[in-house]
């Protein structure tokens, strides 16, 4: 169902959008990763998904699968529902299993939609999943207004390895730190 979704996609994207992508060379193409993007715009989960060459599982609001139908189609497409208010220790199970099984995750640092980027929006689950998945971080901006015909820009950064975390017990503080240079590193690719 996700490649099929992704190729279609895909094709009515490219049509609709001038579509650049750099830096696809950054995302490994085996293991763990966790691929973690601004999020301005519904249309962000799709263009993340064409331009990663292996199939995302991305972290989405658990509200979602409460929509008629849609649980079905978020369960085939490898999605995990999370929920923002009161993250469930199921889901953050999921999420860690599926780094440690190799798979690719995407998170969008901010939780949800916000038009700018600003340090402070940083959420701290990216770096619990890093730490606790043992998956690097790959920075990606992703900048569109997504009107008819508009450029849509995704530029992915370098991973970045938060190994030195892996076998200690990490506070709040040092979680906090993790998620900031990842929105720091977003943030500069934002401006290159």
């Amino acid at each position: 169902m996700y490649k099929f979704a992704k190729v279609l996609l895909g094709i009515v994207y490219r049509i609709l959008f001038r579509f650049r992508v750099v830096g696809v060379e950054n995302i490994p193409a085996t293991g763990g990763v966790i691929l973690c993007a601004n999020h301005t715009a519904y249309s962000d989960t799709i263009v993340l998904a064409i331009a990663a060459p292996r199939q995302l599982h991305f972290l989405a609001k658990h509200e979602l699968w409460n929509i008629k139908g849609l649980q079905w189609l978020f369960n085939s497409l490898g999605a995990i529902p999370i929920n923002r208010q009161n993250p469930s220790m199921d889901s953050f199970k999921r999420t860690v299993k599926t780094l440690k099984d190799g798979r690719p995750i995407a998170i969008f640092l901010q939780g949800t939609r916000v038009q700018e980027l600003d340090q402070s929006d940083a959420k701290a689950g990216v770096a619990l999943f890093a730490v606790k998945g043992r998956a690097p971080v790959v920075p990606v901006h992703i900048s569109s207004t997504f009107k008819l015909f508009s450029k849509v820009h995704i530029n992915i950064g370098q991973p970045i390895s938060f190994e030195e975390y892996w076998d200690t017990k990490v506070r709040t503080e040092q979680l906090n730190e993790i998620a900031g240079r990842v929105m720091d590193a977003i943030i500069g690719l934002g401006d290159s």
